[in-house]
């Protein structure tokens, strides 16, 4: 039996890079040894340079076309649905711009397929996962992932995640028709969000996330359409918000003891608010002396507070499913190999 494969692409304004792209995947097609059926599907989100005309050459290249822009999370989502309606049985998602190395496809592909049927799974790329000396990514993408990252991390149930961000991701037939479920499919995000929200998602499904290290591509005149400065604070409330609705719905909708301890800090350091406020700040103004009970009061819920909180931290960090790691011998190879230099 024959195992349909596909590979989206979402493409705007990827002009002399997605033609390489397409032709280096058509390259690689061969050496995937198994009984498999590769399909490109490219979804042209209405680019002003017509960047999908360089794969019009393929007969492998399905071409979707949007009437006007929606985003990459959208266009991406017109691929995944038409895959769907074409019965493939695995999803892989890729970039247009060429950082994502079609090589890796060799091992990912029969990666997926060992994988059990029934289970949901996402296996995505990981440009942090490794300290590789050498690895070329943009500096103001490191920092970004620096700084943003760890509030991402609070907001899923997933321990050891890195590069939330990144878009080489892949998961089977069962996995993608639950993210496409109505009331899921509406939380996934049509912009450069995508890739957080799906990640969100599978956090609330209880998906299986397994990630690979990988070493991106940027050439010399790699280019983003994505304006950093203008995605920082819709970051920073996605990620807020994603903190706050997790707590909620698993400390407050479901009571266990991560709930007694968080609200027991909560409680604590609520009261130990209302005693500075009411018994001790007044004191300060009118530069009357504290007494050493108000104080101790105050110290010891205080501190209290702390404490819980600590635990609770530790509590939900030994309750999050652990990443799984896997890697691929590609990229085990100096930064030098012949893939690098393209």
């Amino acid at each position: 039996m024959i195992t349909k494969i596909s590979v989206v692409i979402p493409c705007y304004k990827a002009s002399g890079k997605i033609g390489v792209l397409i032709n280096r995947v058509n390259q690689i097609i061969p050496r995937i040894k198994n009984n498999s059926q590769i399909s490109i599907y490219l979804v042209d989100d209405c680019c002003p340079q017509s960047s999908w005309r360089e794969a019009d050459i393929y007969k492998n290249v399905k071409i979707i076309h949007h009437k006007k822009n929606k985003g990459v999370g959208a266009s991406t989502l017109t691929g995944f649905k038409q895959a769907l309606i074409d019965k493939n049985d695995f999803f892989i998602k890729m970039d247009a711009d060429g950082q994502h190395p079609p090589e890796y496809l060799v091992e990912l592909v029969p990666y997926l397929l060992s994988l059990p049927p029934y289970k949901l799974f996402l296996v995505k790329g990981s440009r942090f996962s490794l300290y590789v000396k050498g690895n070329n990514v943009p500096y103001i993408r490191r920092l970004g992932s620096f700084i943003l990252e760890p509030l991402a991390r609070l907001s899923m149930s997933y321990r050891g995640l890195t590069d939330i961000a990144n878009g080489f991701i892949s998961f089977n037939r069962l996995t993608l028709e639950y993210l496409l479920a109505g009331k899921f499919e509406n939380k996934l995000k049509k912009g450069f969000l995508f890739e957080s929200s799906i990640l969100k998602t599978c956090s609330s499904l209880g998906t299986e996330v397994h990630e690979f290290y990988m070493h991106p591509i940027y050439g010399s005149n790699w280019s983003s359409s994505m304006r950093t400065s203008s995605m920082i604070f819709p970051i920073l409330f996605f990620w807020s918000h994603s903190i706050f609705e997790r707590l909620i719905k698993k400390y407050i909708f479901s009571f266990n003891f991560g709930s007694l301890l968080l609200l027991s800090s909560f409680f604590s350091g609520l009261i130990s608010l209302s005693i500075f406020l009411e018994q001790i700040l007044p004191r300060i103004s009118s530069k009357i002396y504290v007494t050493a009970g108000n104080a101790s009061s105050f110290t010891s819920l205080f501190l209290l507070s702390v404490i819980l909180f600590c635990f609770f931290v530790l509590y939900d960090f030994n309750n999050r499913n652990p990443i799984k790691r896997i890697y691929f011998k590609i990229a085990s190879q100096s930064i030098e190999h012949e893939i690098y230099k393209k």
